[in-house]
C-alpha cells in the first residue's frame, strides 16, 4: 500500500515518530549556550521570556532551549493552524509544551490575548517572527503586541549546526544532522513599552528584525560551512 503524506494514518502517527527521531538524533549532537550572562541567567531563573526565531530555525529550539531553561519554568507556544503548523503542534505537544493554533491571517488578535493569559500565569511563550508563510526573515508585529501587552522581554533565538541540510523552501529551512554540534545563539532583551505604538512600534518591528538577522548570519559563519542544499 502507498501511504501518501496527506492519508490519515500518516497525520495520526507521524509526529509521534518525528518526535522520537528528532529527539534520538540531538542526543547525539552536542548544544552549547551562547548568550551574555545576564541572558543566561533571564532564561534560568528569570521572569517569563518570549522567545522567537526566523522559521527556518523553529525545529531545534523546541528541543535545546528546555536544556539552559529553569525546569520549573513552564513555555506555551503559537503555531499555525495550517495543516504544517498542526503536524508541528503534535510534535510540540508530545514533547510537553502547550500550543495555541493561531496566524496573522486565521485568529491571530485571539491567540495573542490566549499566549497573554499564559504569560500572566508565568509561562514564557514561542513563536515565529516571520509567520507560517512569510516573507522570510521579515519581522511580524506577533511578538511585539505580546510583549506590549505582558511586558515580558523579547529574546530573539537563531541555531546554528555545524552539519545541516538546508531546504530549498521559501524559508530555507535548515534540520541539523546527527552526529554535528549545535549553538543557541539567544540575543539580548528587546522591551517593548505602553506607548510604543504607530511608528515606535514600527521601530521596535525594525529593531527585532535587525536582531534576528545579525543572529542569523551568526549562526551561518558559527561553524565551518559543512551543510547541503537538499
Amino acid at each position: 500500500m502507498k501511504l501518501r503524506w496527506d492519508h490519515p494514518l500518516w497525520r495520526r502517527h507521524a509526529p509521534g515518530l518525528v518526535r522520537r527521531l528528532v529527539q534520538a538524533y540531538l542526543l547525539t549532537c552536542p548544544c552549547e549556550l551562547v548568550a551574555a550572562p545576564e541572558v543566561k541567567k533571564l532564561m534560568a531563573s528569570g521572569p517569563p521570556v518570549i522567545y522567537t526565531t526566523w522559521h527556518c530555525h523553529l525545529l531545534s529550539p523546541l528541543f535545546t532551549v528546555r536544556q539552559f531553561r529553569g525546569s520549573q519554568l513552564p513555555m506555551v507556544l503559537m503555531a499555525s493552524p495550517s495543516r504544517d503548523g498542526e503536524f508541528i503542534a503534535q510534535v510540540a505537544r508530545g514533547l510537553g509544551f502547550p500550543v495555541l493554533l493561531g496566524s496573522r491571517r486565521k485568529g491571530g488578535v485571539q491567540t495573542l490575548r490566549r499566549m497573554a493569559d499564559w504569560c500572566r500565569r508565568g509561562y514564557s511563550c514561542g513563536m515565529i517572527a516571520d509567520g507560517s508563510r512569510g516573507p522570510a526573515r521579515v519581522a511580524q508585529k506577533g511578538p511585539l503586541y505580546l510583549a506590549r501587552e505582558t511586558q515580558a522581554a523579547i529574546l530573539p533565538v537563531a541555531v546554528a549546526a555545524r552539519r545541516k541540510l538546508t531546504f530549498d523552501s521559501w524559508d530555507r529551512f535548515e534540520l541539523p544532522l546527527p552526529l554535528g554540534r549545535i549553538a543557541l545563539l539567544v540575543g539580548d532583551p528587546l522591551r517593548v513599552w505602553p506607548e510604543d505604538r504607530g511608528p515606535a512600534l514600527e521601530l521596535k518591528r525594525l529593531e527585532l528584525e535587525s536582531r534576528l538577522n545579525h543572529l542569523f548570519r551568526q549562526s551561518q559563519a558559527y561553524y565551518p560551512a559543512q551543510g547541503k542544499i537538499f
